[in-house]
């Protein structure tokens, strides 16, 4: 019987450290999985050296009714497994932009000295607008920095608030007028007498 032996000697079962180191952790933070997830489940995240190591639910939802099982645990299989995505080598590490709104960008910045103008040059043009809108959904993405990714966004919404701002206070400006309904009445049901129902509108 040595191999009883072998199994509670200490010496034979070091291979058994490398799972414990698996699943040493010095913290554990609450957080979820925000992309691509509609739930939003809660979840405990074991951290080690600010390396995440794993995950698992969260068991302290509240109780919605006495008569109503617990609301836990919540997570999918997809969750659980999440750190792999943050570590993979495959995981996008760089910004990306569509190749044809690349183009159009930096051509536009070539003329236009104000990231806003370019950005407004670009999305007033029904041509070149198509031209990356059409690009959707068919690949063509391209490597590119930070700065032109922050610039190109910081553009677009400068433009798209100055541009809502404006159609705000035009509609702002428009005088209300009023119409009358042929609707009957609700507050008299298949009464043909009822008064009808004044709506106030914005043409």
């Amino acid at each position: 019987m040595s191999w009883i032996k072998d199994i509670i000697s200490p010496e034979t079962r070091n291979w058994e450290e490398f799972y414990r180191n698996r699943f040493q952790h010095d913290r554990i933070v609450r957080s979820t999985h925000g992309v691509n997830c509609t739930g939003g489940c809660s979840w405990q995240i074991h951290v080690k050296d600010g390396i995440v190591v794993w995950e698992t639910q969260q068991l302290d939802y509240p109780l919605l009714e006495d008569k109503l099982p617990p609301y836990e645990p919540r997570g999918c299989q997809r969750g659980i497994y999440y750190s792999w995505y943050l570590y993979s080598p495959l995981r996008v590490k760089y910004p990306y932009m569509r190749g044809a709104l690349l183009d159009l960008w930096r051509e536009a910045r070539g003329i236009h000295d104000d990231p806003v103008a370019a950005w407004t040059s670009l999305v007033e043009d029904p041509k070149k607008r198509q031209r990356w809108q059409r690009a959707r959904g068919k690949g063509g993405l391209r490597r590119t920095d930070w700065d032109t990714v922050l610039e190109l966004m910081t553009a677009a919404n400068i433009n798209t608030t100055t541009a809502t701002a404006k159609l705000t206070a035009s509609n702002a400006s428009i005088p209300k007028r009023k119409f009358r309904s042929n609707r009957v009445s609700k507050t008299a049901p298949g009464n043909p007498k009822a008064s009808p129902a004044t709506v106030t509108v914005i043409p």
